[in-house]
């Protein structure tokens, strides 16, 4: 006897891919989509986007003197700069354009910038305040810099504030 209870003796199994209805509209549906997208004038747009994160990986990878930068870690660390500063990519695009083979001699303004990059990488976070947004606390250049020998906690061991209290003195 047959695995399947509805097989019908001397048929022929079915395969494992069949193209029906569903498939077929959904592929065309999927393919419309991204024929749209791509034609569309948000297209340029996208393409901008990149040349902007190729520029702050690249600007990243000098001022961190470090080649092997996450480059995920790198989009998520862009993205949030630009949210939280409208103006970014133009400091951004002001930095890259002043920094030379040495970063002395640049203006307030363009080192304020490098500042803010380099803080994202190594700590990864933005910002310093209640306001800061953590984008990656783990991926951070921090724990690479001490190489690899410390590890970030992930979860914290009592409730919170339980480091102030003294400790016990003897067993329980």
């Amino acid at each position: 006897m047959s695995k399947h209870a509805s097989a019908m003796p001397g048929a022929s199994p079915v395969p494992a891919f069949s193209l029906s209805r569903r498939r077929l509209l959904g592929a065309a549906c999927v393919g419309a989509a991204s024929g749209a997208l791509l034609l569309s004038p948000a297209a340029p747009v996208w393409a901008a986007v990149e040349t902007e994160l190729a520029a702050f990986m690249d600007l990243s990878r000098r001022l961190t003197g470090r080649n092997d930068l996450d480059a995920r870690f790198g989009q998520r660390l862009y993205d949030t700069l630009v949210k939280r500063d409208a103006g970014f990519a133009a400091s951004l695009g002001e930095l890259q354009g002043k920094l030379g083979k040495t970063p002395q001699g640049l203006g307030e303004k363009a080192e304020a910038t490098a500042r803010q990059v380099l803080s994202a990488w190594y700590l990864g976070m933005i910002g310093s305040d209640y306001t800061a947004t953590v984008v990656g606390y783990p991926d951070a250049l921090m724990f690479k810099a001490a190489g690899g020998i410390l590890k970030p906690r992930a979860f914290c061991f009592g409730m919170p504030g339980a480091w102030a209290e003294k400790p016990a003195v003897g067993r329980a």
